[in-house]
């Protein structure tokens, strides 16, 4: 019973931000034409994925609720902003409150607030260090992405400061690999424009399952 209600709900998440990437992929460019039931298969695959990972991952129901929505937003984000190179500002504002509420939720009812201090606190640099290297580098990052750093910071450094490093470091290593890659076949360049939004996410979601079999680069 279990097993098939995790399959449903996943699947339901799932075709739901098919929908709902179609919807925002044709408002930012009606030239990019994508299958809707492409997207929603996509959703559908990954939802049930990521359903059964979360329950395996969190027993309580708060933060089963606020981890749901971090890779729905994500899973959402990645397929907008690697067809279209935009990150969605109010998709972002709606995973940073939902997981604000159920994020404090469970630290009053677990533990207090030291791991929603933590969280704030990874929150506030990873904006700062993204803020400073857009000023530094405009072409290099864009709004988008400062604006969804601080919200990976505050559920991953919730789990832990050693979480929130190394989904930066992640993010940056693959991004930096596939970009090269990319540039020594002769399909991408300096010049060209590219979607860090999918790599943050890579990050995010490694260090959310696997990072306990992660090396540890800060104490907790």
């Amino acid at each position: 019973m279990i097993f098939a209600l995790t399959i449903f709900v996943g699947a339901v998440v799932g075709a739901l931000v098919g929908i709902i990437a179609a919807k925002f992929i044709s408002e930012i460019d009606s030239q990019i034409i994508v299958s809707r039931i492409k997207l929603i298969s996509i959703g559908v695959t990954a939802g049930v994925f990521f359903a059964f990972l979360i329950r395996a991952r969190f027993v309580t129901w708060d933060l089963r609720v606020a981890y749901s929505t971090l890779c729905a937003g994500l899973l959402l984000q990645t397929i907008i902003d690697a067809l279209t190179h935009r990150l969605v500002r109010s998709i972002t504002h709606l995973t940073a409150i939902v997981g604000l509420i159920f994020l404090s939720i469970n630290a009053i009812r677990v533990d207090g607030n030291s791991r929603l201090i933590s969280a704030v606190i990874c929150a506030a640099t990873s904006w700062f260090l993204f803020l400073v290297i857009r000023k530094i580098a405009p072409t290099g990052l864009g709004s988008g992405d400062v604006r969804l750093v601080p919200v990976l910071g505050l559920y991953l450094g919730f789990l832990g400061y050693n979480e929130a490093i190394l989904a930066i470091f992640i993010a940056c290593i693959s991004a930096s690999l596939v970009g090269v890659s990319l540039i020594a076949v002769g399909r991408g360049s300096l010049k060209r424009r590219f979607a860090f939004g999918p790599y943050l996410a890579f990050g995010a979601i490694i260090c959310i399952f696997a990072g306990n079999a992660l090396p540890s680069v800060f104490l907790n």
